[in-house]
């Protein structure tokens, strides 16, 4: 694992509800820390990485299914 991704944290145990915010491009957010450092990660981002480490094969495959219903939820591609 890359040591940068070991240290940072969840800085809250909830999900950021932005769906009401006009200016964010992020419907659901995560606030991490890192050497207390805040910063958000936003869930397509998640989504992507668990994306791209499926493709790699680091991680088991997800069903179809599930993909259709996150992209249609939340717009991804």
């Amino acid at each position: 694992m890359d040591r940068l991704a070991a240290r940072a944290r969840m800085a809250r145990k909830t999900i950021i509800d932005h769906m009401d915010c006009e200016d964010c491009a992020e419907d659901y957010v995560f606030l991490m820390s890192l050497d207390g450092r805040e910063f958000t990660l936003g869930l397509s981002t998640v989504l992507a990485a668990v994306a791209f480490a499926e493709h790699e094969g680091a991680v088991p495959a997800l069903p179809d299914g599930w993909w259709n219903q996150v992209a249609s939820r939340y717009q991804c591609s």
